[in-house]
């Protein structure tokens, strides 16, 4: 009766120990993945970030333009790139700045830079949402749409429009985070107005833009 009693416990706790096991490998194989959907944070910046981007004078012609995001971010590590690039062209150019500009701009190190991009290495792609971009009345356009339009000169039936390419923040700490920006006017299929990096800080419990960074690709 004893070793029938011990065979049935250990049947009990084999059981339970594969059931476990199993449950363990279910979640791992099926995350929910931060890729989904944004943060909170993420949320903050992004919107601080296009509420007054697309104020400036640079797009007074398009106020009644048709606003247009694809769908398709831009990956964060777009926005790591072109930082290195910046810093890289400041270095080899000698551009004169107080010592305090230059750390306030390029306030990176090897090591931190090194750091992101391995977090970076397997970055999957964020898929828009209407309902990320709180103040702003956008649609979706996906990428190969987009080429679709333009190989075809279908914009040529398109009412003013203003197409943005936009990546997730890459957050840097609590009160820094990087986010690339690429905007068009869709009179030509994509015709640039604007492309950057920009650095966001939290100022006053406000995301504001502090500095632009520039890949080299100028309009």
């Amino acid at each position: 009766m004893k070793n029938l009693f011990l065979i049935l416990f250990y049947t009990l706790l084999f059981s339970c120990t594969v059931q476990n096991r199993n449950t363990v490998v279910d979640v791992q194989m099926n995350p929910i993945s931060s890729m989904s959907k944004v943060t909170e944070i993420e949320d903050n910046i992004i919107n601080a970030f296009i509420d007054v981007e697309l104020k400036k004078d640079r797009y007074k012609n398009y106020k009644d333009a048709e606003i247009f995001v694809i769908e398709e971010a831009l990956k964060k590590h777009k926005s790591l790139e072109t930082y290195i690039f910046s810093k890289n062209e400041w270095n080899a150019m000698h551009k004169i700045h107080r010592g305090e500009d230059r750390t306030e701009i390029y306030f990176l190190d090897t090591l931190q830079i090194n750091k992101l991009e391995l977090e970076l290495e397997k970055e999957e792609v964020y898929h828009w949402k209407t309902s990320d971009f709180k103040n702003l009345n956008v649609s979706l356009l996906k990428y190969e749409d987009l080429v679709t339009i333009i190989k075809t000169a279908a914009y040529s039936n398109f009412s003013i429009r203003l197409i943005i390419y936009l990546s997730k923040p890459l957050i840097i700490d609590e009160n820094n985070a990087f986010v690339s920006f690429e905007v068009g006017a869709g009179q030509l299929g994509f015709h640039s107005i604007n492309h950057f990096t920009v650095l966001m800080r939290k100022v006053d419990n406000k995301w504001e833009q502090i500095n632009l960074y520039y890949d080299g690709v100028y309009n």
